[in-house]
């Protein structure tokens, strides 16, 4: 299991390079790029039924999902 200082480290590269990416393509675009990979990857890496739990929590959690604040993304 990754460290939570790892895993925070992760995040920010990836946020600032989403950043960099949305500068020059558009949110929607890179978001749609990003879903896609995501999907592939856990499809990639789990079985049918540990997949299927995945999208049917991330779905569930939509509610939940923040929005950037400050200068991310803007």
């Amino acid at each position: 299991m990754i460290s939570d200082t790892k895993l925070q480290t992760l995040y920010d590269n990836f946020l600032e390079f989403t950043d960099h990416m949305v500068g020059q393509y558009g949110p929607y675009e890179v978001a749609g790029v990003m879903m896609a990979q995501a999907l592939s990857i856990y499809k990639s890496s789990m079985d049918q039924t540990e997949f299927d739990r995945i999208v049917e929590h991330i779905s569930a959690s939509r509610d939940q999902v923040k929005t950037f604040t400050g200068n991310v993304l803007q």
